[in-house]
């Protein structure tokens, strides 16, 4: 493979063969031209040279493979990569901030019998504003890292962040916002008041142990209900365990008595303990989740929650790692608002294995570009 200088190559030509940044990281296909923007970023960022087998050339090469013999991805500029990457990591120290916040609150709670409302309201404003601004970063759950926090923290972060994101969808006022957050945030509150052997356990529960599991929302309302929290945060709490067609608990009432609160956060619940690992079970992998509560739509789940949970993460959501109709892998970056089938996804990995240093990102509604299916595990493992 030859060395190209980036200096000496002149503007918008092409390479008769895929040039790579050194010999695993593919930088351009034949049919993109060398830019004068791209040359100027890669210098910006220390990359002096490019590697091909190709030749200079006036014209794009075609490639054999692709569905019309172009490929009209735009790219992901070597900028553009730097600064997602860092707000990624804004997001994972923002994420692991609630998580500790959540820890402590509940500590609290559980020795001190403090569960203090204007603290949580001023963190849930902040849990607002940065889903507003970092929607699309703070939605790759799968991302995101646990740090060592118990189920029910996790769990109750979780469900928080998609609660609010889905509430904004649902065009909720800023005031309704802040109580879906409390709400989703203290859902399991009661479950602190149980045993932890209860819902940390390895085996099936006997009826017994089930019918002390399911007083938790009671527990719940009662406690915030003590500390004068508002009655709709309390009902919600109380509701989220409710199905939309009776069968929930624990007072078995239906969808046009389940609060709204409740039932976005009972989608979102659902989807934050279905993705995570629990001691009985693996984590389902997110798009299987999410046909699996659309399953249950008008019976457990509520229909226009399940709409704004998949307008958000889309049906393969956010952090999923994808097979293109093209041949191409790559990661689930953000949702289309019209066609929740077809999201935007960050192409990692060419046909031919080749991974790309410059990564471009396509939307899926190109039939070219179009998502097959999602990777199991052990294939996303691969591209990380």
């Amino acid at each position: 493979m030859k060395t190209v200088s980036v200096r000496t190559l002149p503007a918008q030509k092409h390479l008769t063969a895929p040039s790579f940044l050194d010999e695993k990281y593919i930088l351009l296909s034949p049919e993109t031209p060398f830019s004068e923007s791209l040359k100027h970023r890669m210098l910006k960022w220390g990359f002096e040279e490019l590697h091909t087998n190709g030749e200079i050339s006036d014209t794009a090469v075609t490639v054999s493979g692709s569905a019309d013999g172009t490929d009209s991805a735009p790219l992901l500029s070597i900028e553009e990569g730097a600064q997602e990457s860092r707000i990624l990591t804004e997001v994972q120290r923002f994420y692991s901030g609630l998580l500790g916040f959540t820890e402590k609150l509940f500590t609290d709670f559980a020795m001190r019998n403090d569960l203090p409302q204007r603290t949580v309201s001023e963190k849930i404003k902040e849990v607002v504003e940065t889903v507003r601004a970092k929607r699309k970063y703070l939605l790759r759950l799968p991302a995101l890292q646990n740090v060592d926090k118990n189920y029910i923290i996790e769990h109750s972060v979780k469900t928080t962040i998609l609660s609010v994101a889905m509430g904004a969808t649902l065009r909720m006022p800023p005031h309704k916002l802040i109580e879906l957050g409390t709400a989703a945030l203290l859902h399991e509150s009661g479950m602190i008041r149980l045993p932890p052997q209860l819902y940390m356990s390895e085996g099936s529960l006997n009826e017994k142990e089930r019918k002390a599991l399911t007083a938790h929302t009671l527990l719940g309302f009662k406690h915030l209900k003590q500390f004068s929290y508002p009655l709709a945060v309390c009902i919600a709490v109380l509701e989220c365990r409710e199905n939309v067609d009776g069968s929930g608990y624990p007072r078995g009432i239906t969808g046009e008595r389940i609060s709204n609160y409740a039932k976005v956060i009972a989608v979102a619940g659902s989807y934050a303990a279905m993705t995570s690992d629990r001691p009985f079970r693996a984590a389902l992998e997110p798009h299987a989740t999410m046909l699996a509560l659309l399953r249950d739509r008008n019976t457990k789940y509520d229909a226009a929650a399940l709409r704004a949970l998949l307008l958000n993460l889309s049906l393969f959501p956010l952090g999923t790692y994808v097979e293109l109709s093209n041949g191409y892998r790559g990661i689930v970056v953000d949702a289309v608002d019209d066609n929740p089938k077809t999201p935007v996804v960050r192409i990692m990995v060419s046909a031919n294995g080749e991974r790309y240093a410059d990564q471009p990102t396509v939307r899926t509604s190109d039939p070219q570009y179009g998502v097959v299916r999602a990777l199991n595990s052990e294939e996303a493992r691969a591209l990380r």
